[in-house]
């Protein structure tokens, strides 16, 4: 039954595997943080969150190949006979995905001396100490990358169930035994990297062996094939140029906001953004599970059953992004006073919030229209509308945040994201699900976003939730957010309809 269950590729499965797995990392994160901040310090977990920000950039060495090996996993998997050539693809891709995270390994492993000296102000830990975490880092990065290689392989079988599960045990692995470490071992930061490493190595093995026994079964042996990277390599170059151009695009506001604000205010700035960034959490399980179906469909050419899937995607991002992104819109201040406890930092992070929320929930929204253009291997639209969208927000940040300082910076991310709204899906309806552009407007998106609305508008005006202690607000704002997903779910048509006929049966 167990194994069962694990091999299944089921789409409503793989959408609660990929929830289960986003949702334990954010529960193991909310709760080791505040442990290991006791434990390895301020600056300890400071060079972590600077290492992430190299991790980023070094992460476009993934050169696309991740998503690539997604797409033509679901690709090949429905087509017949093509079980060696699936085998060869792997065996080709990560070859070059492991010469490339060997090299951005290397690129971190000279960085570290430089970001040890030169680039932290530390205050207890040596240069030598910082130096030595640095180089463990950068081994980890090194087996970090190729675990991303070996998701997108298992995402493209549809496979999400062990994989959520594999990645359920590893974060509940590292985190607990780091947290072991600490107490019985060494409270050194040192200690701490290198459990993290251990733990990293045998993960990126077993993400190695698994991939490799869901594949098909062959009686040939892999081979290194060069036709297949020619077959791909236009796909992966795009989606790098994706990767980079979003990267940018998501970054801009505070790179040019940490120059113009205070530290104190980028401070806030960044608070604001991590809480609105919370809405992508919701988005992803989704898009991970409706992408390889999407590629399944298309290279069986069944358009209608694409059609009906891309319309129930589009209107159960709309169910659960709509009242995250409302809510956060409307009720930002009392949350932040119930996460914080500090009505100064609620004060200055509220109406940023709510600002940033209502740019990053209109983005959410596109992105079951944006993985149907990277099923059909359309990576034009996605780079150049980044690269418009990047030149048009650059002077507009600069222009909004000396009006109006770190707001101004949310509003232009807003501005940017509404231009994408109403802009983007007529071009990808004009070539991709054509005449479909007014079904995603009306039914998918805006029936369900004013339902949303209104509901938490009017329980903003309604109901007194400052009158109340902090326990008793989140109970109402839960309640709240409660009702705003039913209204959602009753004008979602392709869902609400789906699910009384289930009723019904």
């Amino acid at each position: 039954m167990l194994k069962k269950s694990l091999q299944t590729t089921s789409l409503k499965a793989n959408i609660i595997a990929n929830f289960a797995g986003n949702g334990w990392s954010a529960l193991i994160g909310i709760l080791f943080v505040p442990i290991y901040l006791k434990y390895i310090g301020p600056e300890g977990y400071g060079l972590i969150g600077i290492f992430s920000s190299l991790q980023l950039v070094l992460s476009l060495m993934d050169g696309g190949l991740s998503t690539t090996l997604n797409k033509e996993m679901s690709r090949l998997s429905v087509l017949p006979g093509k079980e060696q050539q699936m085998h060869n693809l792997v065996k080709t891709l990560g070859t070059v995905y492991w010469f490339m995270a060997f090299v951005a390994g290397v690129i971190a492993l000279g960085l570290s001396p430089f970001l040890a000296r030169y680039w932290v102000q530390p205050k207890d830990l040596s240069v030598q100490t910082i130096t030595y975490a640095f180089l463990l880092l950068s081994i980890s990065l090194t087996f970090q990358l190729p675990i991303n290689f070996y998701t997108g392989g298992l995402q493209g079988l549809q496979r999400q169930v062990i994989l959520n599960t594999i990645r359920i045990i590893f974060t509940t692995v590292k985190n607990v035994g780091a947290l072991l470490v600490l107490l019985f071992v060494s409270n050194s930061i040192l200690a701490f990297f290198g459990w993290t490493l251990l733990v990293t190595i045998l993960q990126a093995i077993s993400m190695k062996y698994i991939l490799w026994d869901c594949l098909p079964k062959t009686t040939s042996k892999p081979i290194f094939d060069k036709q297949e990277l020619k077959k791909i390599w236009r796909f992966a170059a795009g989606i790098a140029g994706i990767s980079l151009t979003t990267i940018l695009l998501t970054q801009v506001d505070k790179i040019i906001l940490s120059k113009m604000l205070s530290l104190e205010q980028f401070g806030y700035y960044t608070i604001s953004c991590t809480l609105g960034f919370m809405i992508y959490q919701i988005a992803s399980p989704l898009t991970q599970s409706y992408f390889p179906k999407f590629s399944n469909l298309i290279s069986l050419n069944k358009t209608d059953e694409l059609k009906n899937l891309y319309h129930q995607g589009c209107q159960m991002i709309s169910v659960l992004v709509l009242p995250a992104t409302f809510i956060l819109v409307f009720f930002s201040k009392e949350l932040i006073f119930i996460w914080t406890k500090n009505l100064t930092t609620a004060e200055n992070t509220w109406m940023i919030t709510a600002i940033y929320a209502l740019g990053t929930g209109l983005n959410g929204l596109m992105n079951i229209p944006y993985i149907l253009t990277l099923s059909y291997g359309w990576t034009k639209l996605g780079f150049y509308q980044n690269i418009f969208f990047l030149i048009l927000m650059i002077p507009l940040t600069i222009f909004l945040a000396l009006k109006y300082g770190a707001v101004g910076g949310a509003f232009s991310w807003a501005i940017i994201n509404t231009l994408y709204f109403f802009i983007t899906p007529h071009l990808i309806h004009k070539k991709i699900l054509k005449g479909e552009v007014v079904n995603w407007y009306w039914k998918d998106s805006l029936k369900p976003l004013l339902a949303c609305f209104f509901v938490v508008f009017m329980a903003r005006q309604i109901i007194a939730v400052s009158g109340f202690n902090s326990t008793m607000q989140l109970i109402i704002i839960i309640t709240i957010g409660i009702l705003s997903i039913i209204s959602c779910f009753f004008f979602a048509d392709s869902l609400n309809k789906k699910f009384f006929a289930r009723y019904k049966k």
